[in-house]
């Protein structure tokens, strides 16, 4: 089984060929606001490295954010339009999954995405099992929330075998049930539950 891996969350793209759960090969680049530009030429350079086309593929795990609005738009509409047009299914994992799943703890985690104003983050178990729902806290609040709890805060590293080895846990999707989380989102979702 061959498994197309896409993550366009933040400023590097992430590319993975999977057969049978090992990695044939990936492709990571920097791409500072050019994802448009650059992550197809990117797919079709992995899939000649390896010998295949996109009617190769079974299956599609894709990152749906959080993360950047275009970015994440960019990564989830490739895979949902590959899904849809070669009849395959998708898997979701989230950024901050995927960051969780990489890391080992001896207890909850805490994932944290910052950006100028305060960090989106999530705890998750040892097992990787989601405690709460995603949130946003704005730099202060962040500071007296890891005052106040004593939670391991996971490094934004990336493991390509335990994200999709996690995957394999998620259900399988059809290509017009994909969206996409986009970090915004969430402090909207924040500030509507404070009024």
């Amino acid at each position: 089984m061959n498994t197309l891996f896409i993550d366009t969350h933040d400023s590097h793209i992430i590319l993975a060929i999977f057969k049978d759960g090992t990695i044939l090969s990936s492709s990571e680049k920097t791409s500072e606001r050019s994802h448009s530009n650059d992550t197809m030429p990117m797919l079709k350079k992995l899939l000649n490295d390896v010998n295949l086309s996109v009617h190769d593929l079974n299956d599609i795990i894709v990152v749906n954010g959080p993360g950047s609005f275009t970015g994440v738009r960019i990564g989830v509409t490739i895979a949902k339009t590959l899904a849809y047009t070669l009849n395959i299914p998708i898997r979701t994992i989230t950024s901050l999954e995927m960051y969780a799943v990489s890391n080992n703890t001896n207890s909850n985690k805490l994932d944290l995405m910052h950006d100028l104003k305060g960090a989106y983050g999530a705890v998750f178990t040892k097992d990787n099992k989601l405690v709460d729902n995603y949130f946003y806290l704005s730099n202060a609040d962040l500071k007296s929330y890891l005052e106040a709890n004593n939670i391991e805060v996971v490094n934004n590293i990336i493991n390509l075998e335990k994200v999709f080895d996690f995957s394999r846990t998620k259900e399988t999707t059809i290509s017009h049930k994909v969206n996409p989380i986009y970090i915004k989102l969430i402090g909207v979702e924040e500030n509507d539950k404070r009024i």
